[in-house]
């Protein structure tokens, strides 16, 4: 009996087990209800826009600089936190440079020497193109890497947003509208295809000294950089201006060049084919004249730029004939019954220097170099510069000629620090200033780091070297061998956190 009941009990149970499955089968819906099993792929999101960090340079310095009282593992340990991170930061631009795979580098200094390097990717090589070393820069950034020295952080994806508490697009902006002026259309005439031909304007520009001095000229608000990259939708073009001569070039291999004002002092130097002799020999000092010639040199200063091939149309109000002949601009009305314009000539007079107004030469045979015990000329860079500076009106080629006496000899000077840094390429270098802005590139020896780097912008430093590249239009004298012998109110003291 108790068998028989064991029996039926385990069919019931099946029973009930059957049914529930069964019931599960047809509703089993309430079991999920609210959960959505759509077969759709669910959306693709956009990557999250990029979180900037509050902390300052300053923050993390105390925490991760080489004087800092945390353990490797400590400093490593807290690293993870900011890795990967972005920051937005200001400092001063100590170096450019273009690293593996043609990436923009860039140094900057927020204590003493170069703290951070940016890099930057392809997009941004126009940004990097509108600053320069000493420029105060607001950038942005990825800390990416961090070393144990002075050069801290190394940050990916770098940008910039102002460069001397200017936006980018604002510099950007200016930066068009100077450029519109070279695009500025010229005037239509309902000219035939005939005419058009004859006449093409391909090469030339209708821009005036005014225009093209608002861009380049000194009072310019570009950067060097930016006026050369300019340049080149200026150069080789050709212009007719008006002007007065300011000197003509002194000596037989100088007979070629002509100054002339547009302004104020010497505002463009002319350079004439071999054949324009004659034609340069009608003009005296004083003389407004007309001329046409290619732009070719861009010098940036109050003497503005040089111009080859040069022809002149008028001198005052005569004009220049084909066959350097003058005829007075006068209709035939206003001259004596029976008088040839065409044979009516200017008599060549004897050309008369302006000394206030010709360039001040020096002759090799003028210039005695003596030396001090120790071997260095006997030269301070005042006198140097009254040679080769940039206010003395002597050709590039007089100049050039007069620098081999200086060449490779050494001098001891003092100026004050404008910038420094270490550049992978570049080297340990130091810019000087004696008079304006960067006077002297030094490049020193690398053991000269820790001496080099902790001087501050303003520090007075007296420096020797070795002279190298006499300054030019743009750039400074560049001095090789570079030793520092004294630092006046610098602080070397160990950075205080």
């Amino acid at each position: 009996m108790p068998y028989k009941r064991l029996i039926l009990s385990g069919f019931l149970s099946s029973i009930i087990l059957f049914s529930t499955s069964v019931l599960a089968e047809e509703d089993s819906s309430f079991l999920f209800k609210g959960f959505d099993f759509s077969s759709k792929e669910p959306l693709s999101e956009e990557p999250p826009p990029i979180e900037i960090i509050n902390n300052s340079f300053n923050d993390l310095y105390p925490l991760f600089c080489k004087y800092s009282t945390l353990t490797n593992s400590q400093k490593e340990e807290s690293w993870q936190i900011y890795k990967g991170k972005y920051v937005r930061w200001q400092g001063v631009v100590t170096y450019k440079d273009i690293g593996k795979n043609n990436r923009q580098r860039v140094g900057i200094r927020h204590k003493v020497g170069t703290n951070v390097e940016l890099i930057f990717d392809d997009d941004k090589k126009d940004i990097v193109k509108m600053i320069n070393r000493g420029n105060s820069i607001t950038y942005t950034g990825e800390l990416s890497l961090l070393f144990n020295r002075n050069l801290l952080f190394k940050l990916e994806d770098a940008n910039i947003e102002t460069i001397n508490d200017v936006s980018v697009a604002e510099l950007k902006k200016a930066l068009e509208d100077k450029t519109a002026l070279s695009l500025k259309p010229s005037q239509a005439t309902d000219a035939s295809p005939e005419s058009e031909s004859k006449d093409s304007t391909e090469g030339k520009t209708d821009t005036s000294f005014d225009d093209l001095n608002k861009i380049f000229g000194k009072d310019s608000s570009l950067t060097d950089t930016q006026k050369e990259e300019q340049w080149d939708n200026y150069k080789g073009k050709d212009i007719t201006w008006q002007g007065v001569v300011t000197y003509k070039g002194v000596g037989t291999n100088d007979w070629k060049r002509i100054g002339i004002s547009h302004k104020a002092g010497t505002n463009a130097e002319l350079i004439f084919d071999d054949d324009k002799k004659d034609i340069i020999k009608m003009v005296n000092n004083g003389d407004s004249i007309t001329y046409t010639g290619k732009l070719a040199k861009l010098i940036g200063r109050n003497l503005l730029c040089s111009i080859v091939h040069v022809d002149i149309k008028k001198i005052g109000d005569k004009i220049i004939g084909k066959e350097g002949k003058t005829t007075l601009k006068t209709s035939d009305s206003e001259l004596p019954s029976g008088t040839d314009i065409a044979n009516r000539m200017i008599n060549e007079v004897e050309i008369t220097m302006n000394e206030s107004m010709a360039p001040d030469v020096i002759k090799e045979d003028d210039i005695k170099i003596t030396k001090t015990s120790e071997g260095f000329v006997d030269i301070s860079f005042e006198e140097l510069n009254k040679t080769f500076g940039k206010e003395n009106r002597m050709t590039e080629s007089q100049k050039d000629k007069l620098w081999k006496k200086y060449r490779g000899k050494y001098v001891r000077w003092t100026g004050q620090v404008v910038s420094r840094g270490l550049g992978r390429v570049s080297g340990l270098r130091m810019g000087i200033r004696h008079k304006e802005g960067t006077d002297i590139e030094l490049s020193l020896d690398v053991k000269m780091k820790d001496t080099v780097l902790q001087t501050k912008a303003g520090d007075t430093v007296t420096y020797t070297g070795k002279l190298v590249n006499r300054r030019g239009v743009l750039l400074p004298y560049k001095l090789e061998d570079g030793k520092i012998e004294n630092i006046e109110e610098a602080q070397l003291a160990a950075e205080q956190d």
